[in-house]
């Protein structure tokens, strides 16, 4: 078993785990599907970075205006443990499944929310999704 295990299996464990009540989310609410997103790429970009900020700043227990778009994922504080609860939330808001490595390595939260965009947007697959998907690449 490795390390990373053990925390995931000491947190679903843990009293806390089940006890702990649900906050509810203040800010943007989950996201409309695609179909209902507006049609330029530039303004589903922004409303998707500032969802990304969002979910940032509530997984790391401050305001979204406190994320710097320009810093790394990992420069701000998301860790492994931090990057499955952002993952996961993502997902919920979206309904897609979000790589974690790709969350934990996003060069900044634009290069997030364009890979989220291409996630909600399959007739975007191919060659634009696995140079977003990949950011070491570049």
């Amino acid at each position: 078993m490795t390390v990373d295990q053990a925390v995931l299996d000491w947190f679903s464990l843990a009293p806390s785990a089940v006890t702990r009540p649900q906050e509810p989310d203040r800010g943007l609410p989950p996201a409309a599907p695609p179909s209902s997103w507006p049609a330029h790429p530039a303004e589903r970009e922004r409303l998707l970075e500032d969802l990304v900020r969002q979910e940032i700043g509530h997984v790391l227990d401050c305001p979204p205006t406190a994320v710097d778009r320009h810093q790394t994922l990992t420069d701000l504080g998301v860790g492994s443990m931090i990057g499955l609860e952002l993952q996961r939330r993502l997902a919920a808001a979206l309904a897609v499944e979000p790589e974690l490595t790709f969350i934990l390595r996003a060069p900044d939260t634009g290069t997030l929310a364009r890979y989220l965009d291409r996630l909600l947007t399959p007739s975007k697959a191919g060659t634009e999704q696995r140079d977003i998907a990949d950011p070491a690449a570049k």
